[in-house]
């Protein structure tokens, strides 16, 4: 890439590194005012590393006054904490961060966007700042969320109370959905040949075949569609289902346009907050986003692992959110360790952190039963927003 910065302005003339700008728009995060003075203070000692100044500047300049991609301009973790520390590290990507946003603003009010959802979606900045306090024992941001707040600042995440929802999504998932043109009653099958354990969820978290696995299997005919049937609960059965064209419809398959759905770390997850949040992305969408004909709700979450219901409390808050769609498998390990007991667990091992909630000590005794966590996901069609309990789980 042809990428040429404008001039290096001198350290006094960048207003993202005033304090009065720190102040400003840490503020606007929510973040607490003892935590922006750490942040100022972790600011001026990286003043002193002039060299890092200018590669701030440049990484600032592309981004939010050229407005490059990220990955264009930074491919690649640059690995500041190896030249900076974990310190210094992370205030250079809240900086970063933060002087994108004055942009952020702007396109807000380009698009006419509520004030309200802008803010929301601001305070992610004090929750992921706060996420590093408690793991590097500084406020700031680590590499791997400067990607996430890139959509914060480009407007292709919107926050609407409990949740927030990605603006522009398609769905790209080997799980087709049917519902049955009489009695309404939906039914996913699996569209891939995969592994699956003996209890139905993807064999694919160790290069060996799990006992009793099994492979899925799919085929389309101008008179039926024949896969693995899904149940509500996420599991997947090894004896196949025909569904006759007949008789079904298709009402989610690959690049339907979807809302996806984040869980930001904000608090409880109150089934009644979520639902607000549900009924407020419809509205929003209807408004400001009606050329995204959207066919469902999408998320994909350490939450929607289908294992928890056998390790949570029933009137857990995460299983009520899991009912509150159809779960449906998603490949790979989730990130359960590192969302549940931090950075120092997820590279030293749960037994190097204190267990602090019965939620930590449950998830601790099935990793000793010696079963691993999965990434699971769920969808709810827009059809279905208004439904009481539209997919009764098991």
């Amino acid at each position: 890439m042809d990428r040429k910065t404008a001039p290096f302005p001198g350290l006094n003339h960048i207003p993202f590194l005033q304090n009065d700008f720190i102040i400003r728009y840490s503020a606007m995060a929510g973040l607490d005012d003892s935590l922006t003075q750490e942040l100022i203070q972790l600011k001026d000692r990286l003043l002193m590393r002039e060299s890092f100044i200018r590669l701030i500047w440049e990484f600032h300049d592309l981004l939010y006054e050229q407005e490059l991609p990220l990955n264009e301009v930074i491919p690649q973790d640059p690995t500041l904490a190896r030249l900076l520390g974990e310190d210094l590290r992370g205030v250079f990507y809240y900086l970063l961060v933060l002087s994108g946003f004055p942009l952020m603003i702007r396109r807000y009010a380009e698009r006419n966007w509520p004030d309200s959802a802008r803010d929301n979606l601001m305070a992610d900045l004090a929750v992921w700042t706060m996420h590093h306090k408690r793991n590097f024992g500084t406020p700031g941001l680590t590499w791997s969320i400067i990607f996430w707040f890139q959509g914060h600042i480009n407007l292709t995440l919107i926050a609407l109370g409990r949740l927030q929802f990605n603006t522009n999504s398609f769905y790209q998932r080997p799980t087709q959905v049917f519902r049955h043109r009489k009695t309404g009653h939906v039914q996913a099958l699996y569209t891939s040949e995969s592994r699956f354990t003996a209890a139905g969820i993807l064999d694919d978290l160790q290069e060996a075949p799990s006992e009793n696995s099994w492979i899925s299997c799919w085929e389309e005919t101008p008179e039926y569609w024949k896969g693995n049937p899904i149940s509500p609960n996420g599991l997947t059965s090894s004896v196949p289902m025909e569904l006759r064209k007949s008789e079904w419809e298709t009402v989610l398959a690959d690049g339907d346009p979807v809302i996806n759905i984040h869980i930001p770390e904000s608090g409880p997850l109150k089934p009644q907050a979520c639902r607000d949040s549900l009924l407020r992305a419809r509205e929003f969408f209807a408004q400001y986003l009606p050329e995204h004909n959207w066919k469902a709700f999408c998320c994909a979450s350490w939450l929607l692992d289908p294992q928890l219901a056998g390790i949570l409390q029933p009137n857990s808050n995460i299983l009520a959110f899991q009912r509150m769609g159809y779960l449906f498998p998603s490949s790979g390990r989730t990130d359960t360790i590192f969302r549940c007991f931090g950075v120092k667990a997820a590279r030293d091992g749960i037994g190097t952190v204190p267990l602090r909630t019965s939620l930590q000590h449950a998830l601790v005794q099935f990793l000793k039963n010696g079963k691993d966590f999965h990434s699971g996901a769920m969808f709810l069609l827009r059809d279905d927003l208004d439904k009481e309990n539209p997919y009764p789980h098991e």
